[in-house]
């Protein structure tokens, strides 16, 4: 009888488990939108009044940032060095592929990244952080939206199936 109990409550506390990890991937999501939303603020500043080229400004943001996405940075610059003449684009895909810890929306903002910047003139690279920042704060807000009642759901739908599961089980 104590071992029913004993697994009924590991197979509560396993599926409440995924739904609290579930809420904590929402949030860290949009820590992520956050903290990129401070990168391309500082990007724009160093671009427009400094002139500071890619590689550098890339190490100086992994310096000054260095939660997530900001270690990306580091490993974008370096691979902005190795290659001899840098396709942003691909320098981003492979940065991404190379950087496990981002978010799966924040990985999609990225790859436009790499689409605008590094192409085109000063102007053009400004516009291009700026469509970045315009979807990084869409992505925002659609993740903002609901956003308690969301992640209350999620924790709860854990600890319910959990507890249905246990009763199925017993």
């Amino acid at each position: 009888m104590i071992a029913k109990i004993l697994g009924a409550l590991f197979v509560v506390v396993s599926c409440a488990s995924v739904g609290f990890r579930i809420a904590a991937n929402h949030r860290a999501e949009e820590k992520a939108l956050r903290n990129l939303i401070g990168i391309l603020d500082y990007m724009e500043c160093e671009l427009r009044y400094r002139l500071t080229p890619l590689p550098i400004l890339c190490r100086r943001v992994a310096a000054d940032f260095p939660n997530i996405p900001g270690n990306f940075f580091e490993i974008l610059a370096q691979e902005m060095d190795a290659q001899l003449s840098p396709d942003m684009e691909a320098c981003v895909a492979k940065a991404l592929r190379t950087s496990k810890n981002i978010p799966a929306i924040t990985k999609n903002t990225l790859e436009l990244f790499g689409k605008t910047v590094g192409r085109f003139d000063m102007e053009g690279q400004l516009k291009g952080l700026d469509a970045v920042r315009s979807e990084c704060k869409r992505n925002l807000d659609i993740l903002g939206s609901n956003r308690e009642s969301r992640l209350r759901s999620y924790q709860t739908l854990g600890l319910c199936a959990g507890a249905s599961l246990a009763i199925l089980l017993i």
